[in-house]
C-alpha cells in the first residue's frame, strides 16, 4: 500500500468523504520531500513514513485552514516538523544525529579497511557535528538544499521565508562551517546569488 492510499484510507474513514484532486496532488508531490525531510530528523525510515503518515492525516483534516493560509507549503512544513516532533516524544527520542555514535572513528581499522575510508568517516561525524552546532534556521536551509537537493526558492516557500533570506542563511552556513573545519577562502559574492 502506498503512502498515498494509506493516508487517504485512513482520513476517508475518519471524514466519510472522498479527498480532492488537488489534495491527492499535493500528496503526489510531496511524499518524498515529507519522508526524506522526517528522516533527516529521525534517523529512521519507518519513523520517517510514520510522520509523514500522520502529518498527511492532519493536514487533511485542515485541509480548507491549510488552503486558506497565506502559505500552503510553510504551513504544511509546519505540520510536519509538529509530527516528527511528536514520533519522537512518543519513541522518548532526541532528534536524529550522527554525533555521538557509540564508536571511535579514529580506532584501528577493523578487516584491513583503507586508511581513505576510515578518514571519510571521521569527516563525515564532524561535518554533521558542525552541522547540528548551526543556529536552526541555517540548519534547516542547510538540510534542505545540500542533503534534500531542495532549490533555494522551494525551500522559501515551504519556511514561509524569501529566497534572498534563505541563500542568507546558507551564505552564513557556509562561512561558519568554513571556519570550524580552518578553510580560509576569498569572500565571494555568492550570498545574493541562487545556490
Amino acid at each position: 500500500m502506498t503512502l498515498q492510499k494509506a493516508v487517504l484510507g485512513a482520513a476517508d474513514e475518519m471524514a466519510g468523504e472522498q479527498p480532492s484532486v488537488i489534495f491527492e496532488s499535493f500528496v503526489a508531490g510531496n511524499r518524498d520531500y515529507f519522508v526524506r525531510w522526517a528522516y533527516s530528523r529521525t534517523g529512521s525510515m519507518d519513523d520517517a513514513r510514520e510522520a509523514a503518515n500522520d502529518a498527511f492525516l492532519t493536514i487533511y483534516k485542515r485541509w480548507d485552514v491549510v488552503l486558506a493560509s497565506e502559505n500552503a507549503d510553510a504551513f504544511a512544513r509546519k505540520i510536519l516538523k509538529d509530527a516528527v516532533a511528536d514520533i519522537l516524544r512518543k519513541r522518548d527520542r532526541r532528534r536524529y544525529s550522527l554525533v555521538g555514535l557509540a564508536f571511535d572513528p579514529s580506532a584501528s581499522p577493523v578487516n584491513c579497511a583503507p586508511d581513505e575510508e576510515i578518514d571519510l568517516v571521521a569527516l563525515r561525524l564532524q561535518v554533521y557535528k558542525a552541522v547540528e552546532a548551526l543556529p536552526d534556521q541555517q540548519r534547516a536551509c542547510v538540510t534542505e538544499h545540500y542533503l534534500l537537493d531542495t532549490p533555494v526558492e522551494q525551500i522559501a516557500r515551504r519556511m514561509g521565508i524569501t529566497a534572498s533570506t534563505v541563500r542568507s542563511h546558507l551564505a552564513a552556513a557556509r562561512t561558519t562551517l568554513a571556519e570550524a573545519f580552518g578553510v580560509h577562502s576569498e569572500p565571494s559574492d555568492e550570498k545574493g546569488v541562487n545556490g
